[in-house]
């Protein structure tokens, strides 16, 4: 018996760099990108029911940006970076 392990594929983490390199390189945004790569794999379950294509990551987004609000990284910086999450949330869904 194999047990699933929860992941995205590979290529998310190079994108994540992209959308995170215009943030501060800061400890606590790194750990918040982290937080949301994790939250992104494990959200990440084939076949689930989902209205719209990559719903199912609204919960992550919605995280990680009260947790970059929460160490400070300003709103102007933030303003861009939820469509950029949604449009690579969308990717993820696609390939599922």
């Amino acid at each position: 018996m194999t047990e699933e392990i929860a992941a995205t594929p590979g290529w998310v983490d190079q994108r994540l760099d992209e959308v995170f390199a215009t943030l501060p390189r800061t400890s606590e945004v790194g750990a918040c990108r982290d937080q949301y790569a994790a939250c992104l794999a494990g959200e990440k379950q084939p076949g689930a029911p989902s209205d719209m294509l990559g719903a199912e990551f609204n919960r992550c987004r919605s995280l990680l940006m009260a947790a970059l609000a929460g160490v400070g990284v300003e709103d102007a910086a933030l303003a861009g970076l939820g469509k950029k999450l949604e449009a690579l949330e969308a990717e993820i869904a696609e390939g599922s």
